[in-house]
């Protein structure tokens, strides 16, 4: 049986790594997914609207997804405090599954969270000492990936497969248990629709 998982991300880095991680966990339960995005841009207010009026069309029509998966950042209100306020947003029964990631502080944190990993797949290992703000954390990816000559058109999220693809899991979720979260939250998911429990 093939999987519908409808992706809902705040921009196109949300998205990119979206899709990784969706593949990934997908693989790691032997599901056969149909993945679509859904919307991927212009940040959390665009995207909560975009959320609802998504709601109002499936409620209308027989083309509701096995998962929705909604990649949103904490920024700093919080990874808690942001799941509750998109889960504010979903009607209760429009969607049978929601999985809700929430990179702390944003997505680049989330594609830093194994540094050695990183290391080995680019050469260099990028800085995840103590943070300012989410602007540090951008900044840090592109500096890295710069730094070894790769050419960065997206803010570091076009490497998106690679490093995820290269990324031990458990070690990222140590440093950073959002995506660890995520990530079990996903597989879990996807394991019970997979095997029609």
């Amino acid at each position: 049986m093939t999987l519908r998982v409808d992706l809902f991300c705040e921009d196109s880095a949300h998205e990119a790594c979206g899709r990784a991680l969706v593949a990934i966990a997908a693989g790691q339960e032997s599901a056969e997914i149909l993945l679509r995005v859904a919307s991927a841009q212009c940040g959390i207010p665009r995207l909560k609207h975009e959320l609802r009026a998504y709601q109002e069309v499936i409620k209308r029509s027989a083309g509701c997804p096995d998962v929705l998966v909604v990649l949103i950042d904490a920024n700093r209100v919080g990874a808690a405090a942001r799941r509750r306020e998109i889960g504010e947003c979903i009607q209760p029964g429009v969607f049978p599954t929601v999985v809700i990631g929430t990179p702390d502080p944003c997505i680049e944190r989330w594609l830093l969270a194994d540094p050695v990993s990183f290391g080995s797949t680019f050469g260099v290992e990028p800085d995840t000492s103590q943070a300012r703000d989410r602007n540090d954390w951008k900044a840090r990816l592109t500096d890295a990936l710069i730094a070894v000559d790769e050419i960065v058109t997206q803010g570091g999220a076009e490497f998106a497969e690679e490093i995820f693809g290269s990324m031990d899991l458990y070690r990222a979720a140590r440093a950073v248990p959002t995506i660890g979260s995520f990530v079990d939250e996903l597989r879990g998911t996807l394991r019970r629709l997979a095997s029609g429990s």
